[in-house]
């Protein structure tokens, strides 16, 4: 389903797989968190399709997401920065010939461990227009914290912010997610062993 990047080698696979989609959606490549972690979408046969990057949202001159819109002047982020554990969502791609194939809900599936595992409280992120009307379309409760705005011609983006405990309940809430997510036996081992005991049925 999906492989943690650990290597060199690894890490460049990411690079030129983002890269790729950076060119493709004529978007900076930014390179500014310093301890990411990284996730290779594995699709059949083995191959890498897809990219999702998370990172701990501490100082803000360290952030991809700040690069985009400037969260940290933000009064909800101010706040929030005080007593959570906000992790921010980054490098969020799938091939172009893979695109509409349900790679989407594994995806997210990383998005669910990593929330598990890391004990996150709320995630922040800028996403594509097109990637707002979806998961507003899949029922997310999503904290919009600004109007959009103009990345380039191409693309338009949505600050968003993603309270983690109602993302889980909400990912576990919708069927194909689900049964994705039971196929995984450490979501489900992170499932039974939560401290919020989000164990849903």
């Amino acid at each position: 389903m999906f492989h943690r990047v650990q290597t060199k080698e690894e890490h460049f696979v990411f690079e030129q797989f983002w890269g790729d989609f950076c060119e493709e959606r004529k978007i900076q490549f930014i390179e500014r968190n310093l301890q990411p972690e990284r996730f290779l979408l594995i699709g059949a046969e083995n191959r890498y399709i897809g990219t999702v990057e998370c990172a701990k949202y501490e100082h803000p001159h360290e952030s991809n997401s700040e690069y985009f819109y400037p969260f940290s002047t933000h009064p909800t982020i101010i706040k929030e920065r005080k007593w959570k554990r906000i992790y921010e969502i980054g490098k969020f791609s799938i091939e172009r010939q893979f695109r509409g194939q349900g790679y989407f809900k594994r995806l997210v599936v990383i998005l669910f461990i990593h929330a598990l595992e890391t004990k996150a409280t709320a995630y922040i992120t800028v996403v594509t227009k097109r990637m707002y009307m979806y998961l507003r379309f899949l029922g997310f409760q999503m904290h919009t914290l600004d109007k959009e705005f103009k990345i380039n011609e191409f693309v338009i983006g949505v600050p968003i912010m993603i309270d983690a405990y109602e993302g889980i309940k909400h990912l576990y809430s919708i069927k194909e997610i689900r049964d994705v997510i039971k196929m995984n036996a450490h979501a489900m081992q992170l499932l039974r062993g939560n401290d919020n005991k989000v164990m849903l049925t």
